[in-house]
């Protein structure tokens, strides 16, 4: 069953901002989050995203509402709050 985020679109200027951090990036975990959003602003379902990826839908679904709630910076971030061990 595909799910998609609904009507995703994000404006130019923060597509353009996302594809450039997108190109700097070194580390594929954070590679991946800003694919996933720049896929989904093309028309790409939560499920074919997370195909491209090889990641669980619920783990796109989390990326984008991270993003939503508190940002780029948060997105890019892989500082884990649970229990370090």
């Amino acid at each position: 069953m595909e799910q998609s985020t609904g009507a995703y679109s994000l404006d130019t200027l923060l597509r353009k901002k996302i594809e450039k951090r997108r190109r700097e990036q070194k580390d594929a975990r954070i590679h991946q989050r800003l694919s996933a959003l720049l896929w989904l602003n093309k028309g790409y379902s939560t499920d074919q995203v997370a195909e491209l990826l090889e990641v669980c839908p619920r783990t796109v679904r989390n990326w984008v509402a991270l993003f939503q709630e508190e940002g780029l910076d948060a997105l890019c971030n892989l500082e884990y709050k649970g229990d370090p061990g």
